[in-house]
C-alpha cells in the first residue's frame, strides 16, 4: 500500500514537471484564432475602405473634381475647408442656443477648417499664378 502510495505521487509528479497543461495548449489555440480573427477584421475593414474611397472617386468624377491634378486639388481643398468651417460653425450657433455644454469644439474644429481653407487658398493663388 506504502509503495503504491509513493509510485502515485511520483507519477503525479513526473505528469506536472513532464507535461504540458492542457490550459496551455487552449490559451495557444485561442491566441492563434483570435490573431486570424483579427487579420480577417482588418481585411474587411480595408475592403469597405477600399470601396468607400472607390465611390468617392466616382462620385468626384461625376462633378468634374479633379484631386489629382496638382495646382486644382488646392483649389478644392479650399472650397471643402471652408464649406466644412461654415457648417460647424452652424453646428456650434445651434449647440449654443441649445445649451449645450460641447459648442466650445464645433467652433474650434470650424476654426480649423477654415484655417485649412484660408492655406489651400494661399497655396493654390501661388501655384496658379506662378
Amino acid at each position: 500500500m506504502k509503495l503504491m502510495k509513493i509510485t502515485t505521487f511520483f507519477m503525479l509528479l513526473a505528469a506536472f514537471l513532464f507535461t504540458s497543461p492542457a490550459s496551455a495548449m487552449i490559451e495557444t489555440n485561442t491566441s492563434n484564432t483570435t490573431t486570424i480573427d483579427k487579420q480577417k477584421n482588418e481585411l474587411k475593414k480595408e475592403f469597405k475602405m477600399q470601396k468607400r474611397l472607390s465611390k468617392f472617386e466616382k462620385f468626384f468624377k461625376k462633378a468634374g473634381i479633379d484631386l489629382q491634378d496638382p495646382v486644382n486639388k488646392w483649389m478644392w481643398f479650399w472650397i471643402f475647408g471652408w464649406g466644412a468651417a461654415i457648417v460647424l460653425s452652424i453646428i456650434g450657433a445651434i449647440a449654443i442656443t441649445s445649451l449645450s455644454t460641447g459648442f466650445g469644439i464645433w467652433y474650434l474644429l470650424a476654426s480649423l477648417c477654415g484655417l485649412f481653407g484660408s492655406v489651400s487658398l494661399v497655396i493654390w493663388i501661388v501655384k496658379k499664378f506662378s
